[in-house]
């Protein structure tokens, strides 16, 4: 999802409001990125110590595996080739994740120091619109999975940030309305 919506589609109804204050976008449009970005890292952090999927993962098969671990039949019954393969989709040797930490580690949270000497921040990878895209859903259809198998409520996900960033550009518009109609 971009800024205007899954597709891009508000751009042209709102066009003029978005171009009065450009830089103020751009910036608002790179925190955005920075901060999906960092949370995404985050979420698949392959530390140990992390509060990670891949952990979550690798602790629900050690306990699925071990026989004196009193789990949930519905947990119990997994299918491991299933599962491994969810393990490597939040590992890093998904080529995406991969990009992910990499973006991360060294240009976001940690700032690589050969790219502050070298000036070689233009030659990191960028995450795409359908990676990041790819991410979230993966992380959802997890969580998701592992939520109701587990018993827990379902994960509610909607699209309340974007219902209220239009709500911003239509009040926006609405205040250069007033302020062409007092001149």
């Amino acid at each position: 999802m971009g800024f205007l919506g899954r597709d891009g589609e508000g751009v042209d109804e709102y066009w003029s409001e978005l171009n009065q204050t450009p830089a103020f976008w751009e910036l608002t449009r790179r925190a955005h990125q920075d901060a999906v970005a960092l949370r995404l890292g985050r979420l698949y952090d392959p530390h140990t110590t992390a509060a990670s999927l891949g952990n979550l993962l690798q602790t629900i098969r050690e306990n699925v595996s071990c026989p004196a671990a009193a789990v949930p039949a519905s947990v119990a019954g997994l299918d491991l080739t299933e599962f491994d393969s969810e393990l490597v989709a939040v590992s890093d040797d998904d080529p995406i994740v991969r990009k992910l930490l990499l973006i991360r580690n060294e240009y976001l949270a940690h700032r690589g120091t050969r790219h502050v000497t070298k000036g070689t921040f233009d030659s990191l990878p960028t995450l795409e619109r359908d990676e990041i895209a790819a991410l979230i859903q993966r992380a959802l259809d997890i969580l998701g999975k592992y939520r109701e198998r587990l018993g827990c409520r379902p994960l509610l996900w909607g699209h309340h940030e974007e219902e209220q960033f239009y709500r911003l550009l239509a009040l926006v518009r609405a205040g250069r309305t007033a302020e062409n109609s007092a001149h």
